[in-house]
């Protein structure tokens, strides 16, 4: 079941979870792939790429795994685990995936009756 995790989930994990240097530790290193970037960071940190696989797989990116979801965002703790094809693509801490989904600018808090009342506007100049 440990291949259910990308090895970039593994450098992501080390990188946005526990806080690691990981850009000090791949620097010259950006040409080897994924699996390669994943052994080097976990030596630098002391860890097994395989503990940290299992540290990713907690019980709710399990069960979205094994389901075989094809696409699906898992929250989990603060953190969307990012699942594609029944593999974790990659890991988001909740500040980055709100700085990329939120458009802090362009999202406004309306009621219920102003956006129904912006709906029928819209609706209005589509039908002339």
């Amino acid at each position: 079941m440990l291949d259910a995790v990308s090895f970039h989930a593994v450098v992501r994990y080390l990188e946005r979870v526990l806080e690691m240097p990981v850009a000090e530790w791949l620097a010259g290193h950006e040409t080897l792939d994924a699996r390669q970037q994943a052994e080097i960071c976990c030596a630098r940190a002391g860890m097994a790429v395989a503990a940290i696989r299992q540290a990713i797989l907690v019980r709710p990116v399990l069960l979205a795994v094994s389901s075989g979801f094809g696409q699906v965002v898992v929250r989990h703790e603060g953190l969307a685990y990012i699942v594609r094809n029944s593999v974790v693509a990659t890991i988001v801490t909740a500040r980055m995936r709100d700085e990329r989904t939120a458009r802090a600018n362009k999202i406004k808090d309306v009621s219920r009756t102003e956006a129904r009342r912006n709906m029928t506007r819209r609706h209005r100049r589509m039908r002339k």
